[in-house]
This record gives structure tokens, sequence and C-alpha cells, in this order.
């Protein structure tokens, strides 16, 4: 009796250990989704803030296409200047 007590007992414990080696993959399953849970607020920021903060090539990007919109306008400005005759002011009005 006490014989099979003990085997039943060892039995036991050889379920558990097999037991506890087949959920190691459940168990890394389950740290890694709560780690994706934790980081994911992390990442939603991170996406808003490169969306809204331009990064500084882009920056030097729109800043040279704004000065060269300026010296298009003055060039054009300059040119309309140089086709109009000269207006002088007539005595009779």
């Amino acid at each position: 009796m006490r014989l099979r007590r003990k085997f039943y007992g060892l039995i036991r414990i050889v379920v558990a250990i097999l037991l506890m080696g087949s959920l190691t993959g459940c168990v890394s399953t389950i740290i890694s989704g709560a780690i994706d849970v934790v980081t994911l607020p992390v990442r939603v920021v991170g996406a808003g803030i490169n969306a809204v903060v331009p990064s500084q090539r882009e920056a030097d990007r729109r800043r040279g296409k704004r000065e060269r919109k300026a010296e298009d306008a003055q060039r054009k400005a300059a040119k309309k200047v140089a086709r109009e005759p000269e207006r002088t002011p007539r005595a009779d009005r």
C-alpha cells in the first residue's frame, strides 16, 4: 500500500513537470502579449509626434520652397515694372 502511494506521488510529480514544460509556450505567448499591450501606448504617442512635428529635412525643404517662391515673385514684379512705360503725371488733371 505504501509503495502504491509513493508510486502515485511520483507519477503526479512527473505529470506536473510535463505539464509545466508544455505550458512554457503558453506562458511566453501571454508575456509577449502583455509586453505588446504595454508598449502600444508608447508607439501610438511616438507616431503622433512624428506626424505633427516635421523632421529637419522636411523643414529645410519647406523653407527652400518658400524662398524660391518669394524670389520668383520678386522677379515677376521686377519684369512687370521693367515692361511698363514710365507714366508721367498729366498736367491737365
